[in-house]
């Protein structure tokens, strides 16, 4: 079967390396690709990486049917169409290639050029580097338009996050391409700069060395650390335990090293992690269930320090300007499984954010304390944190609601930011009609009926434009009482095995579905 997505061809898609994600990469792909027939080809030099990769796909496919989430004849399907080998050659007619190699810049452009000169010009090369820019990995390759990173958070198959990093040569059409595939796939891609580490993994480290300068310091040993950090973060494992959990020591240690080069001197490979390093072993960190006390006075105290360095460390990333706050709220929340920072820092009120960041950053040099929380700070509000993006094409307004991890749920703020865009809407000439649709795959609205989904009824009755909604996914509740209000429902095509539509809704391919709502608002506008 040939699958094409725009400029993607997807019948066949590889990726390189069987090591700690590719094989994780690859069940992603099959899981969700086996429907339309796609095969997976997972390629390493190391025949034990390759038993190994083979032997971790399917114990998660086991898993998946056990748990009931796959059926058995899906899971015979993925075994059918994923191929573990040693062979390059098998890579032939791939459109799109997925590196998850090591962290290591001369192989990841030996990899690349070795794919370019074995696959077409239009094949798609994507590197899962989680530091590395795509300048510094497609420089000098032929056709390096067709280059960009998707960065996969741990576990692969399931963690619903990926970080886009396109690169200056990079064809933008190719990283819209690219987004709108893993929102298809069921992820949820948000786009990042192209700067080292991109948007979480300087953070993700720096929260790792922030906690290990607490053991250093002597508040605490790794395990009473490990526990207090998740009380800190909000996170669902300690700083310690993730690195157990991701096995990332080594690339932590290269990581910490270079942001040092590259950003600040704060940043560096502590001493407790060269030992760990040495020995070779987990971290001593709590059993599952176990109950770490830690006194008052030093629990504060660490607690001080970590949200003091996790605020510093996020805002640091918003001040390089390389995504947006509300996506990357969104992008450490789930990526790290730890409380939204943007959103903590409201909460506790942005002065007192500051102040944490201040204490910490007057202890460690040269530790920055970023201008935007300063500018927040001085202003005296919380960070907005807006939940539906605006964005024109033409004489059209779409809009879009972006969170996902509630079903993109109709309550009072995001009602209430829907009722602001209808409004300008309403008054900006320039816009003749809008488009309603939701970020994700699993959900265009949903949530309870109320007084604000009435006032939001009533915004659309007073548009005096045409409003399209746009299927990304299931509307529920809330989200139904929308539907009826708009002047036309467009949908994604179901999946194969999704409960069909009903046969009033006109279906589109999924990446086209917002380009023909458009089309069809403006039809609808010179009707009026």
């Amino acid at each position: 079967m040939t699958l094409e997505f725009r400029s993607l061809s997807l019948s066949h898609l590889g990726v390189i390396g069987s090591g700690q994600i590719g094989p994780d990469i690859a069940l992603h792909f099959a899981r969700e690709l086996w429907p339309y027939r796609v095969r997976v080809t997972v390629v390493d030099v190391s025949e034990q990486a390759l038993a190994q990769g083979r032997t971790k796909l399917e114990r998660k496919l086991e898993k998946d049917v056990q748990g009931k989430r796959l059926s058995t004849e899906a899971a015979a399907a993925v075994r059918e169409l994923t191929r573990f080998t040693s062979d390059y050659q098998e890579l032939a007619g791939a459109g799109l290639v997925v590196e998850a190699a090591s962290e290591n810049l001369e192989l990841k452009r030996r990899i690349f050029a070795d794919l370019r000169g074995r696959l077409g010009p239009e094949a798609a090369l994507i590197s899962n580097s989680s530091h590395l820019t795509p300048e510094e990995m497609f420089l000098g390759l032929s056709h390096p338009e067709r280059g960009l990173v998707v960065h996969y958070f741990f576990p692969a198959e399931r963690n619903p996050m990926v970080e886009v990093v396109a690169g200056a040569k990079t064809d933008p059409g190719l990283a819209s391409d690219v987004l709108l595939l893993y929102q298809w796939l069921g992820k949820l891609p948000i786009r990042v700069g192209s700067r080292y580490g991109y948007a979480v993994d300087p953070i993700f480290e720096g929260q790792f060395l922030a906690a290990a300068l607490c053991v250093e310091e002597g508040l605490g040993t790794v395990k009473e650390v490990d526990a207090v950090s998740r009380e800190a973060l909000g996170a669902t494992v300690g700083s310690f335990t993730a690195m157990n959990l991701a096995g990332g020591n080594p690339l932590i240690d290269h990581g910490l090293s270079e942001c040092g080069r590259r950003f600040c001197g704060w940043f560096r490979s502590p001493a407790l992690l060269k030992r760990q390093l040495e020995l070779g072993k987990p971290w001593d960190v709590p059993a599952r269930g176990e109950t770490v006390n830690v006194e008052p006075e030093r629990r504060e105290t660490i607690v001080r320090k970590l949200r003091g360095a996790n605020f510093g460390l996020v805002c640091h990333i918003l001040d390089a300007g390389i995504i947006d706050i509300a996506d990357h709220d969104l992008l450490l929340r789930a990526a790290l499984d730890i409380r939204p920072p943007y959103a903590f820092m409201n909460e506790l009120g942005v002065r007192e954010s500051l102040r944490l960041v201040e204490e910490y950053a007057a202890a460690h040099p040269p530790f920055p304390v970023p201008e935007c929380l300063r500018r927040q700070a001085a202003a005296g509000r919380p960070f907005e944190l807006p939940l539906v993006r605006r964005s024109d094409r033409g004489a059209v307004a779409v809009l879009e609601i972006r969170d996902p991890l509630r079903k993109n749920t109709l309550d009072d703020k995001i009602c209430g930011e829907l009722e602001r865009h209808l409004s300008a809407c309403r008054a900006d000439a320039g816009v003749r009609a809008a488009v309603l649709t939701g970020f994700g795959r699993d959900a265009f609205a949903s949530g309870p009926e109320g007084a604000a989904l009435d006032a939001l009824r009533e915004s659309v009755r007073r548009l005096g434009k045409p409003l399209v909604c746009a299927l990304n996914g299931p509307a529920d509740g809330a989200g139904r009482v929308v539907l009826g209000a708009a002047a036309a429902v467009l949908a994604a095509e179901p999946r194969p095995g999704a409960p069909a539509l009903a046969p009033s809704v006109e279906t589109f391919p999924f990446p086209d579905l917002v380009e023909r709502a458009c089309a069809r608002a403006l039809e609808l506008s010179m009707r009026a």
